[in-house]
């Protein structure tokens, strides 16, 4: 036996296994470079989670409708279908990354004082929260392509599993805090029943944690990287990525069937605000803790995905959705509160699977050179996903949002059943 085994016979085995395990678990934290992109990655997850919250509460306080938080979601949505192309075509040209990241953090901590403005004076519409939506659109969707490909260059292909299990475990954490958090503070100063002034402080703390992102994003120092336009125009590198997926089976397929898993498994978050008011009978403060605890599941699933070896990642893809869609079917059927908060939390560890690996396999599996390009087209089904989820808040309006979500529950299902037959995505690695 070489000295670096450990016999699985020997007293000390097992604290030193697990000490190993661990480490890999936080391997990532090991880079100094990572540490810093975390903690800006965590102010901006702290942001994104609040406005989960805030916004759908407040457009459905404002107008009572399904239909207007479909909107919002299409709005976004509608100019991801610009943006997001452009923001790989940029993640592959530009020689700092991060450059992109703080200039969308920066107009993101201005649309979010906006808001807070807007509310103070008693001014604020639902058109000024979709005005938000379509500007907070093109910054996010032009700005996540260079954040992913940022986190390769960050610390390397080796430790990506790792570090993207780490950035989504932060991702999570604040999705279990800070909805609860911002749902408990509009709650706690009145907020509800038509007075939505308390959602001004809500929004002050997001951009000031815009803010704080762009300066830790500073400390990370990563060198220029050569870029490779070979010489070419903005649409041709455009067209070169599309060309590149339509040519590429294996990024086709991965592209593809996570489209159509993120529109069955996501519509259930769109119509979120509405389900707990009308059928849950809850108010801002249980709605933010639903959102919240629906983090626990997903930040168990980050940490588990962190933890994983490279391989038999489709499969754990598929058995996360699989989990996902089941409790999902069991969430729509429910009326109580309290079990339909211990669903969505299964619903959250299924659903990082999905999101985790799947980025995962399409870094592991592209050409460098169309790393950013390739990340724009996964955010672009984003996009249309936003879009395409429209007509089921039209459903939700009309047949109830539990017959929505239950339906594209059963869809879920039978999609991964299918895929579980298909050697070529099941085996994947």
């Amino acid at each position: 036996m070489s000295d670096g085994e450990v016999r699985l016979d020997s007293p000390d085995s097992t604290p030193r296994l697990r000490q190993k395990y661990w480490l890999r678990t936080f391997a990532a934290f090991g880079v100094p470079n990572y540490r810093w992109f975390f903690g800006s990655l965590l102010c901006g997850f702290a942001s994104m989670n609040m406005q989960m919250f805030v916004r759908g509460w407040l457009v459905f306080e404002i107008t009572g409708s399904y239909q207007k938080l479909g909107w919002m979601t299409a709005a976004g949505g509608i100019v991801g279908l610009f943006a997001a192309p452009l923001g790989g075509v940029v993640a592959d040209r530009v020689r700092q990354k991060k450059h992109v990241i703080q200039l969308s953090a920066i107009a993101n901590g201005i649309i979010a004082m906006a808001i807070a403005y807007y509310i103070t004076t008693g001014s604020l519409v639902f058109e000024h929260l979709l005005i938000a939506s379509i500007l907070q659109g093109i910054t996010f969707n032009g700005m996540f392509p260079s954040k992913q490909a940022l986190t390769k260059d960050v610390v390397g292909l080796d430790m990506l599993t790792n570090a993207i299990g780490l950035s989504n475990t932060g991702m999570n954490a604040s999705r279990l805090l800070l909805p609860g958090l911002a749902g408990g503070m509009v709650s706690a100063l009145g907020g509800g029943y038509g007075n939505i002034d308390p959602a001004k402080w809500v929004y002050i703390l997001m951009g000031s944690l815009y803010i704080l992102s762009v300066f830790l994003l500073i400390k990370v120092d990563v060198p220029d990287r050569p870029t490779a336009t070979h010489g070419e125009s903005v649409i041709e590198q455009l067209t070169g990525g599309f060309r590149y997926v339509l040519n590429t089976p294996v990024i086709f397929m991965l592209l593809g069937f996570n489209f159509l898993m993120a529109f069955f498994g996501m519509t259930y978050y769109m119509l979120l605000p509405g389900f707990v008011k009308d059928v849950l009978n809850a108010g801002p403060d249980k709605l933010g803790l639903i959102i919240s605890v629906s983090g626990i599941g997903s930040l168990i699933g980050s940490l588990i995905i962190a933890s994983l070896p490279s391989r038999s990642r489709a499969r754990v893809l598929l058995g996360g959705t699989l989990i996902m869609g089941l409790a999902l079917l069991a969430f729509s059927l429910s009326s109580n509160y309290w079990l339909s908060l211990v669903l969505l939390a299964i619903v959250g560890l299924g659903s990082v699977a999905r999101m985790s690996l799947t980025n995962v396999l399409l870094q592991t599996l592209v050409d460098g050179d169309y790393r950013g390009r390739v990340m724009s087209i996964y955010m672009l089904e984003m996009a249309i996903l936003s879009i395409s989820i429209y007509p089921v808040s039209i459903a939700a309006d009309v047949f109830g949002p539990q017959w929505a979500v239950g339906v594209s529950a059963v869809c879920l299902i039978v999609l991964v059943l299918v895929l579980f037959n298909v050697p070529s995505y099941r085996n994947l690695d």
